[in-house]
C-alpha cells in the first residue's frame, strides 16, 4: 500500500512540474523537481 501512496505522489510531482514548465514558473518547478529527486531517491528499486 505504501509503494502505492509514493508512487502516486510522483506521478502527481511529475504533472505539476510538466505544468509549471509550460507555465513558465521557474522557482515553483525548482521546488518541485527537489521533492521529485528526494522522493525518488528513498524509492526502492524493483
Amino acid at each position: 500500500m505504501n509503494m502505492r501512496v509514493t508512487n502516486d505522489t510522483i506521478e502527481m510531482l511529475q504533472y505539476q512540474l510538466k505544468r509549471y514548465k509550460a507555465m513558465k514558473k521557474g522557482a515553483a518547478c525548482q521546488s518541485l523537481q527537489f521533492k521529485l529527486h528526494k522522493l525518488m531517491s528513498q524509492t526502492p528499486t524493483i
